[in-house]
Parts: structure tokens; C-alpha cells; sequence
């Protein structure tokens, strides 16, 4: 049974890691982009878990779910 509260909590975790890698994007930090963008996948791979699924990366820079 899929737990939407944990799902939501997963999900918002990921927005504001996403969002604070676009930050540090801008702001000329790369090191830090990188750390949360790391960050936004971990919590992107917890997401799939609880949904039954995994995420796998392709040698191309893109993701898919694979059940």
C-alpha cells in the first residue's frame, strides 16, 4: 500500500533540494549545485522505492522508472 504522507514528505524534500541546486547553479557555487542535485536524486530513488519501482540511469543524461 503506498503511504502518500510519506510520499508527500519525500516529495517536498525533493522540490527544495532541487531548488536549492538551481540556487547554487545561479550563484556560481558548483560544488554545492552538484551536492543537491545528488540529493534531489537520493530523495527522486526513496520516491520510486516507496512506489514499488526503481530509477535507472541510462548512459544518456535522462531517467526512467522501471517497475
Amino acid at each position: 500500500m503506498v503511504n502518500h504522507y510519506r510520499i508527500s514528505l519525500l516529495a517536498a524534500a525533493l522540490t527544495q533540494e532541487a531548488a536549492m541546486a538551481h540556487a547554487y547553479e545561479h550563484s556560481g557555487n558548483a560544488i554545492m549545485a552538484k551536492v543537491s542535485g545528488d540529493n534531489a536524486m537520493e530523495e527522486l530513488r526513496k520516491i520510486a522505492h516507496e512506489l514499488g519501482c526503481r530509477v535507472e540511469k541510462n548512459a544518456e543524461p535522462t531517467l526512467r522508472v522501471a517497475a
